[in-house]
C-alpha cells in the first residue's frame, strides 16, 4: 500500500504567511513607486511653466523689462506676484493653478552693476522665477535664474 506525502497543516500556514509579506511588500513599492511618477510629473510640469515665464521676458528689451514689471528706473529690486491683481504675470495664474494645487509664481529682478545699481543705471539685470506649490501636503518649489545685459 502507498502512502500519499503532502504538507501538513502548519507548512501551508507557514507558507500563505511568507507569501502574504512579499505580497505586502510588493504592493507598498508599487503605492511608492506611483507617488514618485506623480510627484515627477508635477515638478516637469513646474518647471516647464518656470521656463515659458522665463521666456516671456526674452522679448522685451532691456528697459522694457522692468518697466513692464512695474519698476520705476530708480528702484533696486521689485517682486510680481501672480495671485496679485493687475499682476505683470497674473495671466500666468490661470494655467499654474490648473497644473498645480495652491501653486503661485513669482518672479524678482534686481539691477547688477557698479556701486549700488538702480534699474536706471544698471548693466544686467538678474531675473529670479519662483514656482511654489503643494504636492501630497508638502510645499515645493521651482527656482530658475538668469541675467540679462
Amino acid at each position: 500500500m502507498k502512502q500519499e506525502k503532502g504538507f501538513s497543516l502548519i507548512e501551508v500556514i507557514i507558507a500563505i504567511g511568507v507569501l502574504s509579506g512579499v505580497l505586502v511588500s510588493i504592493s507598498s513599492m508599487f503605492l511608492l513607486g506611483g507617488r514618485q511618477v506623480k510627484v515627477g510629473k508635477t515638478m516637469t510640469q513646474a518647471t516647464a511653466l518656470c521656463h515659458d515665464i522665463m521666456e516671456s521676458f526674452d522679448t522685451r528689451s532691456f528697459t522694457a523689462l522692468y518697466v513692464d514689471l512695474g519698476a520705476a528706473s530708480t528702484a533696486t529690486t521689485h517682486t510680481v506676484f501672480s495671485n496679485v491683481s493687475g499682476s505683470a504675470i497674473e495671466a500666468w495664474q490661470t494655467e499654474i493653478s490648473r497644473k498645480l494645487e495652491g501653486g503661485v509664481a513669482s518672479v524678482a529682478i534686481t539691477p547688477m552693476g557698479a556701486g549700488t545699481p538702480n534699474f536706471g543705471s544698471a548693466t544686467g539685470i538678474r531675473i529670479n522665477v519662483n514656482l511654489t506649490w503643494n504636492e501630497l501636503g508638502r510645499p515645493q518649489t521651482v527656482r530658475l535664474s538668469t541675467t540679462r545685459f
